[in-house]
């Protein structure tokens, strides 16, 4: 994603890249936090519910790092 960014030719698309690149982030967050808290926190008794978008946010971050992304 960021090489899109970069390779932009001028602001506009700049721009676009990086408000695309943050939207998508913000709807992974809210649909981590939703999955997370209707499947996984219901069925699995050790894992918590996710109450904020900061910890769902926090979550995706440490979920990627580990898978190498």
């Amino acid at each position: 994603m960021f090489k899109e960014i970069v390779k932009a030719e001028n602001k506009s698309d700049m721009i676009t890249e990086a408000l695309v690149f943050l939207l998508n982030i913000l709807i992974g967050t809210f649909l981590l936090r939703v999955f997370w808290n209707r499947s996984l926190a219901k069925h699995i008794t050790v894992l918590k519910p996710i109450s904020t978008l900061f910890d769902a946010f926090v979550l995706s971050v440490s979920i990627a790092a580990v898978r190498g992304i």
